[in-house]
């Protein structure tokens, strides 16, 4: 990660910028939903779920 800081960034945001050309192409996300993360995975990457208990 020392090595290679923006490496991830800059892959994310060729991913973001291929989702948002197809949104404005298509008018939607759906030719693109296999490249991009399940809302499962999501929130299992940021621990949406301890977050939820911890403020209930």
């Amino acid at each position: 990660m020392i090595l290679y800081p923006l490496s991830a960034f800059r892959a994310a945001n060729k991913a973001a910028q291929n989702v948002y050309a197809h949104i404005r192409k298509d008018g939607t996300q759906k030719n693109v939903l296999d490249t991009m993360q399940t809302r499962q995975e999501l929130y299992e990457s940021i621990n949406y779920y301890e977050y939820e208990k911890k403020d209930g």
